[in-house]
């Protein structure tokens, strides 16, 4: 019988699960993902919130154990447009990337920060705070890039341009289209210190190239949502 009181929470997924009840997903920060049965849930006036952070406790025997106390650890927080979407794909990246009870704690604290600035700074910059979020799971997961250095050991020269090879790193390239501020940039990781418009799209298709063998085949629902648009 396993019982955990008041663990750091936030809910990512939830579905209907028999008559009343409801099939939570949490990304919880000393458990990492887990799934847990709300029973009942489906007429509490007080549903859990997405995008706030929690404290849940639980207990069961098996796999699927049931959530039997939550309260909320946060301030309140509303998140609309695209910020909504843009957090809904998040969501979406870690149900699909981690792994049940694998905890990530430094990765919890940093999608805290996510959902925390995402309502805080001005939407022109909400692109970038998405891409250095995606740059941080993917080092989370073991998936990260050297950005100081190219693959022949040169350090990487702002005013250069490079292409990227899958699992190897930057190499100079004449018909690149990856600046090298723009690699620098992705490596400080200042939301203020933003690449300009071209380089953003540039660094949207190179998270995508880094993320896409990792997701598989089947595409991402909130993908389609914004990615036509941006």
């Amino acid at each position: 019988m396993t019982k955990v009181d008041l663990t750091p929470a936030f809910l990512i997924h939830r579905r209907a699960f028999k008559d009343t009840s409801l099939l939570l997903d949490f990304f919880t920060r000393d458990y990492g993902r887990i799934r847990l049965v709300g029973r009942g849930a489906r007429g509490s006036k007080t549903n859990i919130q997405t995008f706030q952070r929690l404290n849940i406790s639980f207990s069961g025997k098996g796999d699927l154990k049931t959530l039997t106390n939550w309260e909320v650890n946060d301030t309140p927080r509303t998140i609309k447009n695209d910020a909504l979407i843009f957090s809904m794909y998040v969501n979406e990246l870690i149900s699909r990337l981690l792994h049940e009870h694998d905890p990530h704690p430094e990765l919890f604290e940093l999608y805290w920060q996510f959902v925390r600035s995402i309502v805080e700074i001005d939407s022109d910059k909400h692109q970038w705070l998405l891409r250095l979020f995606e740059n941080e799971l993917l080092n989370e997961l073991g998936y990260g890039v050297e950005f100081l250095s190219d693959i022949n050991d040169n350090e990487i020269n702002p005013n250069g341009y490079y292409e990227y090879l899958d699992q190897t790193g930057f190499r100079v390239s004449n018909t690149g289209k990856i600046s090298g501020k723009m690699i620098f940039q992705l490596f400080t990781a200042n939301v203020d210190d933003m690449p300009n418009t071209e380089q953003l799209k540039v660094c949207r298709d190179l998270n995508r190239s880094r993320l896409n063998p990792l997701l598989g085949d089947k595409p991402l629902k909130s993908r389609s949502l914004f990615f036509t648009r941006s």
